[in-house]
């Protein structure tokens, strides 16, 4: 909870950098969405690194309250709310962005706004599209009565009641261990 990124928060575990860092090479995204700026340090390393590989990708970062001061032309800090995300989504012309996409919800973390989220995501995500649902960790921190279930609890049951529409990307969800993420199951690969 105390990482920076060229000084700004980022609030991201290093096990997840490196694992999104791979995902997001293997995918090699045309477009990354981001749910939850907080900072904008995430949105900032994740422009770096697509610079860094090559990569010619936009960033969306969406908040409830996007950060003022992060300007980078790479990324478009869009105003929206977790609990209903078509409006930001039609505003932008998100549904026309190029894919395949990598798309990380890390906003509120609560199971209501997780199931919100995948619930409007599995429609404009198209097969081949990765999904990081962030933060499932908190579980396993004892705290997720806090957020009622959290993310681990929306994945859980939009998988049983949506099977098929998304599969957990294993090889990310173990690449240091089974489930040795702070996303465990949240590497989500739209069918």
């Amino acid at each position: 909870m105390q990482y920076h990124y060229r000084g700004i928060e980022c609030l991201r575990s290093p096990i997840d950098m490196a694992i999104q860092a791979r995902a997001i090479w293997d995918l090699k995204p045309r477009t990354i969405i981001e749910i939850g700026s907080h900072a904008g340090g995430s949105a900032l390393w994740m422009a770096d690194l697509l610079r860094s590989y090559g990569f010619d990708a936009p960033v969306y970062s969406i908040d409830i309250k996007p950060p003022e001061n992060v300007a980078d032309d790479r990324i478009t800090f869009i105003e929206g709310d977790v609990r209903n995300l078509a409006p930001a989504f039609e505003a932008h012309g998100l549904p026309e962005a190029p894919r395949p996409w990598f798309v990380l919800e890390d906003s509120a973390h609560t199971y209501e706004c997780c199931l919100s989220a995948r619930n409007f995501l599995s429609g404009p995500m198209i097969s081949g599209d990765l999904l990081v649902m962030a933060a499932g960790l908190l579980v396993e921190l004892g705290v997720g009565e806090n957020y009622g279930g959290g993310p681990n609890r929306a994945v859980t049951e939009f998988m049983e009641r949506s099977p098929g529409v998304f599969e957990i990307e294993q090889t990310l969800c173990d690449m240091y261990g089974r489930n040795a993420t702070y996303a465990p199951n949240g590497y989500l690969r739209k069918t």
